[in-house]
C-alpha cells in the first residue's frame, strides 16, 4: 500500500480536509518540542499522513512560510516512507492570467522563489530554485482542475520586485510553501505534487489580507475536496 504525505501550513485549511479523509491525530515519531503535528489515516487504498507546520506559541498564530515547510516537510520524509508528497494550501491568484476565488491549481514544474534576490551567477539560479513537481497533466485532464505555474515567498503583501518576478514567470498561483516542500522531497527523491485553491486576487480591487480571511473557508472546503480526489487517482 502506497503512503502519501501532506503538509499543510494553516489549521484552518488542514481541519477540512482531516475530517473529509477521516484521519486522526496521533503522537509524532519525532521530539514532541517540535512545532508540527500528525494525522493519518486510509483513503482511497492509500496510506495518508498530514502534517501542520504547528503554531508559533510566542505569538499565538499558525507557523507559516518556508521555514516551518522545510522543517514539517524533512520530519514527514525522515520519519515517513512516503511514496508522494503534496503541498496543499491556499495561494493567491490573479485576475490576469484567469483566477478567481475558490479556483483549484495543480502545480506545473517547475516550482520557485519569486521573492529571492541575490544578484551573482550561481547563487541566483540556486535562490530561484527551479525544483520539479510531478507531471500533473493527467490529472488535470481527468480532474478538470488548471495547470499552474505556483511559486513561492515568505510575504503576503506582493511589492514591486516580486510582482515583477511572478510576471516573468507566469504565476497563476503565489503562495508561501511549495517550493520548500519541493526542495526537500527532491532531496529525498519523493515526488511532489502542489495542489493550491485560491483565496484572495493578487491584481483584483482588494486588499489581500481582507480578501484573504473573508475566502479562506471557502478555499479550504474546495482544497479538501480537491486533494481527496487527486489522492484518489495517483498511480499506484
Amino acid at each position: 500500500m502506497h503512503r502519501i504525505g501532506i503538509v499543510k501550513a494553516m489549521k484552518a485549511e488542514a481541519l477540512p480536509l482531516i475530517e473529509r479523509l477521516g484521519l486522526r491525530e496521533g503522537p509524532p515519531p519525532w521530539d514532541e518540542r517540535l512545532p508540527p503535528r500528525l494525522w493519518s489515516g486510509t483513503h482511497a487504498g492509500v496510506e495518508i499522513d498530514l502534517i501542520w507546520l504547528g503554531r508559533d506559541e510566542r505569538h499565538g498564530v499558525d507557523l507559516i512560510g518556508t521555514s516551518a515547510a522545510t522543517l514539517a516537510t524533512t520530519l514527514l520524509l525522515t520519519h515517513r516512507s512516503i511514496d508522494w508528497v503534496i503541498s496543499a494550501g491556499t495561494a493567491g491568484g490573479f485576475v490576469s492570467r484567469g483566477g478567481a476565488i475558490g479556483k483549484v491549481y495543480l502545480g506545473r514544474s517547475p516550482i520557485c522563489f519569486h521573492d529571492r534576490r541575490v544578484p551573482i551567477e550561481g547563487f541566483r539560479e540556486s535562490a530561484l530554485g527551479e525544483h520539479p513537481c510531478m507531471d500533473a497533466t493527467e490529472l488535470s485532464r481527468e480532474l478538470g482542475y488548471e495547470l499552474g505555474v505556483v511559486s513561492t515567498g515568505d510575504s503576503l503583501d506582493a511589492p514591486p520586485q516580486d510582482l515583477e518576478a511572478m510576471d516573468r514567470l507566469g504565476t497563476h498561483a503565489k503562495e508561501m510553501e511549495a517550493a520548500a516542500v519541493a526542495w526537500i522531497a527532491s532531496l529525498h527523491g519523493v515526488p511532489m505534487l502542489a495542489v493550491k485553491a485560491i483565496t484572495d486576487l493578487v491584481d483584483g480591487p482588494h486588499a489581500t489580507e481582507a480578501e484573504f480571511l473573508e475566502h479562506l473557508h471557502t478555499a479550504s472546503d474546495r482544497l479538501a475536496e480537491a486533494v481527496a480526489r487527486v489522492i484518489a487517482c495517483l498511480p499506484s
